[in-house]
């Protein structure tokens, strides 16, 4: 207070004082500012007191005050109103309120009250800025902590706010923040796509996700960055704001785009690898069928003994060439993903006689007793592949026997709950710990004695344990040297495996061959380009009594059926060659289903990938025959595909 007189000033503070108010009296106007810079809840001075301050020191401090403060200024006025228009002009300035003197206590308390809770107020917006601010410096020390762009953006998506990163990383200044422009950042062939998918999260407050890329100002690079942002909505779900980050994913983005080449090479080169294994197969496998083929039809046509003995010689060479032809190929298949597995439902007892009629003629030929006992639950029916499984234990069995110069190799088969278990027990030559560690190797037998005195290249062992696993199963081994071996195939059965209902097929029993092969009457165009491979399917098909027509290429016999349509007489059944010079097998189907050509066309394959069977069946294709050829099966396959 800065009242008329020292005693004026005494009896208002004991007025406040007796009201509840506290008040402290000024000598002059340069304490009474220090009050008020000290926290002072109003002013009250008297107009001549105030007007007679020539340096201004009340103007200016009330001018200085900060933003959030409006400090009441009560004064108290003359009657003569001689000042009217300078008390207007400090009115209009500041947060004036002007008293009439003499007092009217009453309503002077209540005035002084009313301005302090004002006051108050003032006070606690202050506080509450303060927080913000001080909110605020601790979210951007935070933000320019952090290692990734930080920004805030209004309703409408335009920058409030970035981080240092983001301010070092766009070349911006504060001063040109709200003019800055995403697009000026963002690489061109990115441009397009991020500000379409920006204005669909503003229209619809979905959160903004994109990457992209963005130049460094400092480099004149770009970088890739995930770019994310979410919005700040208001209590009627109104968008208030947009908080968003942007990370640097450079480093990630330049390994996945390592990885996709790298995953291109390697498929290219899988390609590459399954192509020259078809080739392979085809080349080998296209004469092993002369070899083997010509022998069995010279042997039906020779009586001396030597020469039959000689012939079988060749026949069972030839055979255990396609053997290993077959490991390797299957060892391929497998390494390159290549070979599946086709599950089906077949009857087990069935299953095993027919693998034990095989190998009983082995075992015989080695002087070796051979057996196959029972023993625990083993179920009735099974859920495998036929296939695969009767290879592992054919191999299995072949190897005891192979192994076993006197004595027995004995197959038992038993099983439990969940479980199905092969056991090839033999009293062969047995090995050491360390043979036993490297027995699943590829390409890898007990020691190198063993391949010279037994032959073999080592790969049964390692397809029979990977066909194994593919099954769902496992091969273990237990043995001595010189004392035998126990091999264990293990088979998980995933559920039950009791006997189907009544009727149902026996799936994956292997059918015994007739003793007589069929006959034909029927007419048969057979189509290879080795004049070799034509005479012999030829001269098989002829001595069952077809009649044979021959084309040496696919766009030979499409021209030749071509020709039997329009005379109505097309052959009842086609044995195309899949690979073959000016049209391969593929195509030529192809083009016979397409005019019109509806009978069966069985494939001649090299059967080196199971990618090369679904082909030839898609193509159009019925059935399929893979080299070389037995004499027994293409027989049969045509007298099925006649009826």
């Amino acid at each position: 207070m800065l009242l008329p007189t020292t005693k004026d000033g005494e009896i208002t503070a004991r007025l406040f004082a007796e009201n509840g108010v506290e008040g402290v009296v000024c000598p002059d106007l340069d304490t009474l500012c220090r009050e008020a810079r000290a926290g002072a809840g109003a002013l009250l001075v008297a107009e001549e007191r105030l007007l007679g301050d020539s340096e201004r020191a009340v103007e200016t401090m009330l001018r200085e005050q900060p933003t959030w403060s409006d400090l009441p200024l009560l004064i108290l006025t003359l009657s003569s109103q001689v000042h009217a228009a300078e008390l207007e002009r400090w009115q209009q300035s500041f947060n004036v309120t002007l008293i009439e003197r003499p007092l009217k206590i009453t309503p002077f308390l209540s005035l002084v009250r009313s301005r302090l809770k004002d006051r108050k107020r003032q006070y606690t917006v202050r506080d509450l800025l303060e927080s913000l601010d001080a909110r605020g410096r601790e979210f951007r020390q935070l933000a320019d902590a952090m290692p990734q762009m930080v920004f805030a953006a209004d309703a409408r998506g335009r920058m409030e706010f970035i981080n240092q990163r983001a301010f070092d990383l766009l070349g911006l200044t504060p001063q040109r923040l709200k003019d800055a422009s995403w697009a000026q950042a963002i690489h061109p062939e990115d441009i397009g796509a991020a500000e379409t998918r920006w204005r669909r999260s503003i229209e619809t407050g979905a959160s903004f996700q994109a990457e992209l890329r963005v130049r460094d100002a400092r480099t004149g690079k770009h970088r890739w960055h995930l770019v994310r942002a979410e919005a700040i909505r208001g209590p009627n779900g109104a968008v208030l704001h947009w908080y968003g980050t942007g990370t640097d994913i450079h480093r990630q983005k330049l390994y996945e785009r390592r990885l996709a080449t790298d995953a291109d090479r390697a498929a290219a080169e899988g390609a590459a690898k399954s192509e020259f294994l078809a080739n392979m197969s085809h080349e080998i496998r296209t004469p092993m069928t002369a070899i083997l083929g010509y022998a069995e039809l010279l042997a039906e046509k020779e009586s001396d003994a030597e020469k039959r003995r000689f012939l079988s010689v060749i026949q069972q060479n030839g055979s255990f060439l396609l053997e290993i032809i077959n490991d390797i190929l299957d060892l391929s298949k497998i390494e390159a993903g290549k070979l599946e597995t086709v599950p089906a439902r077949f009857e087990l007892g069935p299953f095993v006689h027919d693998i034990y009629a095989l190998m009983r003629v082995r075992a015989d030929e080695s002087g070796v007793g051979f057996s196959v006992e029972y023993s625990g639950a083993a179920p009735d029916w099974v859920h495998s592949d036929p296939k695969r499984l009767r290879q592992v234990l054919v191999n299995l069995v072949g190897n005891a026997i192979k192994f076993t110069h006197e004595g027995s190799v004995r197959l038992a088969v038993s099983g439990s709950p969940g479980e199905l278990v092969f056991e090839v027990i033999d009293t062969g030559i047995g090995m050491s710990d360390d043979q036993i560690e490297s027995l699943f190797a590829p390409f890898h037998q007990a020691d190198s004695s063993v391949s010279r005195r037994f032959g073999g290249t080592g790969l049964g062992l390692a397809i029979s344990q990977r066909l194994a696993r593919m099954l769902g199963g496992d091969i273990t081994v237990a043995s001595r040297l010189g004392e035998g071996s126990t091999f264990k195939l293990t088979l998980a059965l995933a559920e039950d495996q009791a006997a189907p209902p009544p009727g149902a097929p026996r799936e994956g029993a292997l059918a015994a061959a007739d003793d007589e092969p069929p006959r034909l009457g029927c007419r048969v165009l057979v189509v290879d380009d080795r004049h070799d491979i034509r005479f012999l399917a030829g001269r098989i098909l002829e001595n069952a009594g077809a009649d044979v027509d021959y084309a040496e290429n696919g766009l030979h016999a499409t021209e030749l059926v071509e020709r039997m349509l329009n005379a109505g007489s097309p052959p009842d059944i086609v044995l195309m060659d899949m690979q073959m010079p000016a049209m391969d097998g593929y195509e030529a189907t192809a083009r016979l289903r397409s005019m019109g050509f509806r009978r069966p066309i069985i494939a001649l394959t090299a059967d080196a990938m199971q990618g090369d069977m679904d082909r030839c069946l898609k193509s159009g294709c019925n059935a399929y025959l893979s080299k070389p050829i037995a004499t027994a099966e293409m027989l049969r396959m045509v007298a099925e595909h006649l009826d």
